[in-house]
């Protein structure tokens, strides 16, 4: 009998020295994760700030987590290194070429964590050629900053300018297959933004302290011609209003995840490319009144 307990008590005693074992390990485990994930979360994610655009190359300025090594990359491929500075300041040089296109996107390399890609991406797609013009008459290259699901940023556009009225300007249209669309403008004057689709309201956004606004539409909108009407609310009333002719375009089969189309109209642009994941994105982009159409009708 005692034997037999003693028997009993030596193998509760190791099951307990067994299991507190593997207790400490898990937990061991438990907090490197938990130590990991606080890692990434305390990550700087790559912002872009700006892009200026010259005859021969892009100046790109942004912040991301301090003194990181940031690998640019066009169409998948590294093309630069660049580092931030001790405040998390960038700037990235990148020689272009007038009749090419560019995807700049951006990774940074924190510690020994996976590397770190940003949401945004720079896109540098230049004209068509136009017959018998100077460089001076041809158009320029656009050039944004997109997003998944978010407003794209116009810094350059091929048109010299955006549809604009009064103190309202209207930017990008942004959407996707699954039928979310995104309007986006400036103003220069604080208020609302109430948007109308042939003449039925989508949004009213308010303008935000940077002058931008953005809604994103409750209702899919049709394939198929559309009025966008952006009209400028402040205290004192109604007081200007944009309007463009929108096209939305009927889903497609996927692209390639490298590959970027233009669709070329003589007010009007629409660039289409794939999301990571699945499926496509759309910008499209509208001539000022009175501007000189893109290509021919």
């Amino acid at each position: 009998m005692l034997v037999t307990g003693l028997v009993l008590a030596v193998s509760l005693l190791a099951a307990v020295q067994i299991t507190q074992s593997i207790r400490d390990r898990n937990s061991g485990q438990n907090d490197v994760q938990l130590s990991q994930n606080e890692q990434v979360q305390s990550v700087v994610p790559i912002v872009i700030g700006s892009v200026s655009a010259g005859d021969d190359d892009v100046s790109i300025t942004g912040s991301a987590q301090a003194d990181t090594a940031i690998s640019v990359l066009n169409f998948g491929n590294s093309i630069r290194q660049i580092k931030s500075d001790g405040e998390g300041a960038w700037v990235a040089r990148i020689p272009v070429k007038r009749d090419e296109r560019y995807k700049l996107e951006f990774i940074q390399f924190v510690g020994e964590g996976q590397p770190i890609r940003a949401d945004e991406t720079v896109f540098h797609i230049p004209a068509p050629p136009l017959d018998d013009a100077s460089a001076d008459q041809s158009p320029r290259a656009l050039v944004m900053v997109t997003a998944p699901g978010g407003p794209s940023r116009i810094f350059q556009s091929p048109f010299r300018g955006l549809p604009t009225s009064g103190a309202v300007s209207m930017g990008s249209i942004d959407y996707d297959d699954s039928g979310g669309v995104i309007f986006s403008g400036t103003s220069e004057l604080a208020g609302r933004i109430r948007l109308f689709a042939n003449n039925t309201m989508v949004g009213d956004p308010r303008v935000e302290a940077n002058g931008r606004w953005y809604a994103i539409a409750a209702d899919t909108l049709p394939s198929g011609t559309i009025d966008i009407r952006a009209e400028l609310i402040t205290e004192q009333g109604s007081h200007s209003s944009v309007q463009v002719s929108f096209d939305r375009l009927r889903s497609q089969n996927e692209i390639d995840e490298e590959q970027v189309e233009v669709i070329y109209r003589p007010y009007s642009w629409q660039i289409r490319r794939s999301l990571y994941g699945g499926g496509n994105q759309y910008t499209a982009i509208f001539a000022p009144e009175n501007a000189e159409p893109i290509v021919s009708e």
